[in-house]
């Protein structure tokens, strides 16, 4: 690979969809309520995925540290993002130094955040910097707790899109977190999936995650818990008038929503385990996509 593709495998590129997503569905509702900022939303959304890749960076290091004394050489999977250090193609001091060059664009688009809409930004900026070092970051390393997808659900959804909301309309709004909640949901099937795949070696090295606590066949029933909730909670909030009929849209993600249960039920195979990883990300790019346009459909008819 080149210098390139092993920071893009490093830092999971096709997993930070999901941030821009939380954030552009924050500012679909504060679009729909009449309240848009470009540089607002620029720094947003710069911000939030910087600190998503710090995250998967910082992950990544802690990872290979805790786990290269003892794993098999032959036994890695070449697709993860710790292959690019077990393969000599990146240094354990590059992937440390990259997380926290991105951690200071987040921190950077925060301050300015902050210059331009007050300090409340802090209470959405300062956690999310804090949680997504200290997932697999000492002392804290809360991923090894079983914490994980809790995390990914409370600031992949309701802290981003609701920030999100925030920084355009500069007040807080029920609509914003009722289409937060599903958005989070399904990220957070992103996590549990990832920890699927992931699930053999986290019991070699006593990585406590969500999946191993379950066991497969219960993991398997809480994925399909986080996917199924999403769409009950979206079907909610349009009953109750916080989100536009419109937002049912997100009903046509339902077969896509199969297959991801699907495969990660039937797969027993790391490879096909990937595959499910892929399909959660499709799942949640389609969710979120199909959110958004109902959001800004109904914002463009005043429904």
């Amino acid at each position: 690979m080149t210098g390139l593709q092993s920071w893009l495998q490093a830092f999971r590129v096709n997993s930070l969809i999901v941030s821009s997503i939380g954030v552009m569905t924050g500012a679909a509702v504060a679009i729909r309520d009449g309240h848009f900022d470009l540089v607002r939303f620029l720094l947003a959304w710069l911000g939030s995925v910087a600190i998503q890749a710090g995250t998967n960076l910082t992950n990544v290091y802690y990872n290979y540290k805790s786990t290269s004394g003892s794993a098999d050489p032959g036994a890695f999977d070449p697709r993860s993002s710790t292959a690019v250090l077990r393969l000599g193609l990146l240094t354990p001091a590059q992937i440390y130094r990259g997380g926290l060059a991105f951690f200071g664009v987040g921190v950077a688009c925060g301050l300015a955040l902050t210059w331009l809409c007050g300090w409340t930004i802090l209470l959405f900026g300062i956690p999310a910097v804090a949680a997504g070092y200290f997932y697999a970051g000492p002392p804290v390393q809360y991923g090894y707790y079983a914490l994980g997808v809790f995390s990914v659900f409370l600031f992949m959804g309701p802290a981003m899109v609701c920030g999100a909301y925030y920084v355009m309309a500069l007040s807080f709004s029920a609509s914003a977190l009722a289409a937060a909640i599903p958005i989070g949901l399904v990220a957070a099937g992103i996590m549990h999936t990832n920890d699927l795949r992931d699930y053999d070696t986290d019991v070699l090295h006593a990585k406590h995650t969500l999946a191993t606590m379950l066991g497969r066949r219960d993991a398997g029933f809480a994925l399909a818990m986080m996917d199924g909730l999403a769409f009950v909670v979206t079907l909610a909030a349009v009953i109750t008038g916080l989100l536009p009929w419109l937002a049912l849209l997100v009903l046509i993600a339902v077969p896509h929503a199969i297959d991801h249960l699907r495969t990660a039920f039937s797969a027993t195979k790391t490879k096909q385990l990937h595959a499910a990883w892929l399909l959660g990300i499709k799942l949640h790019l389609e969710f979120g996509l199909l959110l958004i346009a109902g959001l800004l459909a109904s914002a463009a008819l005043h429904l």
